[in-house]
């Protein structure tokens, strides 16, 4: 997948998992819940599994192979049990505050967004603690994915608002609810500013990825967030080649060090290729290098301020 669709999908589940919500959260308010707190908790609590569920797929389906299976499935629970963690205490939160001025309100999306946009970088960073490797990598997708998710809920729920105030004026007959507009317009502008800012921020703070120029899947991109990304033929290599015979199951690293990033092999009878040179030792890599594994060719790219530092 591009960086390019990542964050298209990004915003497009985010408004899908806020409108499903949304719904939800319309049987549940017809509960007769006296207390408005407790509606606030379930509806943020919907809002906050439900967007960290399909923003975890996203993310977990970026690069996917079947030899991925079981990590997608542990950062996808990890992530929705997070994920509803934030919407359960950025709607009470909100509530709360709304009590005290409304355009406190936002504060609780705020909460919402930023523990929906951590949910996606917890299960790297636990992963990366378990395996004691550098921490660097994985805390910078958690710090990336918080300021996002904060972001989209200043955003969205500044959109939210609005809307609500433009649909209370048309609908001036009907019951004013804060957060269950007679549309769900609202609710979906907040998810889809969520879902959005969360994607940029991944993608405009990373420091190092790399886009596959030639073989299987030309095109993707892949963000090296990783201590050690692993390239090969096997259905559990970070980035897989497939269908290539001439690359083995396990045929390249690239590792992070703490001056940047190196390129080995893993001791193939074809051997890597960085710039045209075989490459027999670990070589340093930099910005705008061609890796050549096998028939496939990929090229290494970092940002203008790690390459520049």
């Amino acid at each position: 997948m591009t960086f390019r669709l990542f964050i298209y999908y990004s915003a497009l589940y985010g408004g899908c998992a806020a409108f499903v919500a949304w719904m939800l959260g319309q049987v549940a308010a017809g509960a007769e819940m006296e207390s408005p707190v407790a509606r606030a908790a379930v509806k943020g609590l919907l809002l906050g599994m439900l967007l960290a569920l399909g923003l975890a797929l996203v993310d977990g389906l970026w690069n996917f192979s079947l030899g991925q299976v079981v990590p997608v499935v542990l950062r996808t629970v990890l992530a929705v049990v997070v994920g509803t963690v934030g919407g359960l205490v950025g709607g009470i939160i909100g509530e709360v505050l709304y009590g005290l001025l409304s355009y406190f309100l936002m504060v609780g999306w705020v909460i919402t967004g930023l523990l929906i946009g951590a949910s996606l970088g917890v299960f790297d960073v636990l992963s990366a603690a378990i395996r004691q490797e550098n921490l660097r990598g994985a805390r910078r997708k958690l710090v990336n994915g918080v300021l996002g998710g904060a972001v989209g809920g200043v955003v969205g729920g500044v959109l939210l608002m609005l809307l609500r105030g433009v649909w209370s004026g048309v609908f001036r007959d009907k019951p004013s609810d804060l957060l269950w507009s007679p549309s769900a317009s609202g609710f979906v502008a907040l998810g889809m500013c969520i879902g959005l800012s969360i994607g940029l921020a991944q993608v405009i703070l990373k420091e190092a990825w790399v886009r596959v120029e030639s073989g299987f899947r030309a095109g993707r991109e892949l963000i090296l967030s990783r201590e050690e990304t692993t390239i090969g033929r096997a259905e559990a290599c970070d980035i897989g080649l497939f269908g290539d015979q001439a690359v083995e199951r396990l045929h390249a690293r690239i590792v992070r060090e703490a001056g940047g990033y190196l390129l080995a092999d893993a001791g193939t009878p074809a051997g890597t290729y960085l710039n045209g040179a075989r490459v027999d030792e670990p070589a340093p890599l930099h910005s705008g290098d061609m890796i050549q594994v096998g028939n496939s060719v990929l090229s290494f790219k970092e940002s203008h301020k790690r390459a520049g530092g």
